[in-house]
């Protein structure tokens, strides 16, 4: 596995990310602190957490950063924060804005007992909020210390593209990095409101902008809210019994995208790997520089996640994956 180099980021970055659904909500894990321990040890470094991320016996957040002063490994790891997202009481109402830049990350600072970020992403836009200021209220945090490195989720290319112009024209610490949905699979229905997606022909145009520009990719939902996992069959998409299964059915399940599941299985079985490993696989072979958030929940998926990175595949098998299509 890679680890690459983010300009203000004081570590090179583990191509797989450790998602953070296993800390809080439904999905979490209740040996959380051991999980931690096997994910670090398995050579993943690098931790998302967010503001909004909490249930109600505490946060995603507070619950990192005790692992993290536990273990006295702050200076080994990098912690990704996210704020500016909707939140209680009114999940309705945007709160990007350039005065909750500083109160979210001081508030997850203060969570996390810590006294930096090594990368803060806004977690949502507001597109009718002018962007100077919002890149200069960023900007302003990472000269203060407070963060090492900033980026975007879910934004659009475009305000993306004009936030790298307005930091060169204001000479402002430019975003360094671009968090969107991105996988073998496209999105039939967003799972959430103010998503951002770059998987699919629709997205053909964003990701040759992301080719000509660089920009690291943390791509989430790799394998497609479990829809790239071997748990899932094509009854409990056509008939879901759970929560979860309806979720993913109802976002993903298209006849077209359980076809591109099928060459997936069939490639993995060629492979000697598995599903899972093929669809990360995908994300990692981009022809822009990728990471893969994986909330791995055990100590074999976290070195099943991490081989993924060393399952190679060519430019044709990538295109086959997503198309069927067969180039020489």
């Amino acid at each position: 596995m890679e680890y690459r180099e983010i300009p203000g980021i004081r570590i090179p970055l583990s191509q797989i990310i450790q998602g953070a659904t296993t800390l809080f909500g439904d999905e979490a894990v209740s040996h959380w602190e051991n999980l931690l321990d096997d994910v670090m040890d398995a050579g993943i470094n690098a931790f998302d957490t967010g503001l909004v991320y909490a249930d109600q016996d505490g946060n995603c957040d507070e619950r990192l950063g005790r692992w993290i002063n536990e273990r006295n490994v702050r200076d080994k790891v990098i912690v990704i924060g996210k704020g500016c997202h909707p939140g209680p009481p009114n999940w309705e109402e945007s709160r990007v804005l350039p005065e909750c830049v500083g109160v979210d990350i001081e508030k997850t600072l203060d969570r996390m007992r810590t006294d930096r970020l090594d990368l803060w992403l806004f977690h949502r836009d507001n597109e009718e909020v002018p962007l100077d200021e919002l890149v200069d209220a960023v900007d302003k945090q990472v000269a203060a210390g407070l963060i090492d490195a900033w980026g975007v989720s879910n934004w659009s290319i475009k305000r993306l593209s004009n936030a790298l112009e307005a930091s060169k024209k204001n000479s402002w610490v430019k975003p360094e990095a671009f968090s969107p949905h991105l996988s073998l699979v496209t999105q039939e229905q967003p799972p959430w409101e103010s998503v951002t997606s770059i998987a699919g022909d629709r997205a053909q145009d964003d990701r040759e902008w992301l080719e000509e520009n660089q920009i690291p990719v943390l791509a989430w939902s790799t394998l497609a809210g479990g829809y790239l996992t071997s748990s899932v069959d094509l009854g409990t998409m056509q008939t879901p019994n759970t929560r979860l299964q309806t979720e993913t059915a109802r976002c993903y399940h298209s006849e077209t995208n359980w076809l591109r599941r099928e060459r997936a299985i069939e490639l993995a079985t060629k492979k000697d790997c598995t599903l899972e490993q093929v669809a990360v696989s995908w994300v990692l072979n981009a022809d822009f520089p990728t990471h893969a958030l994986c909330a791995s929940r055990s100590k074999t998926e976290a070195s099943h996640n991490v081989a993924s990175a060393e399952v190679e595949l060519s430019k044709s098998e990538r295109v086959w994956l997503e198309s069927g299509e067969i180039i020489e």
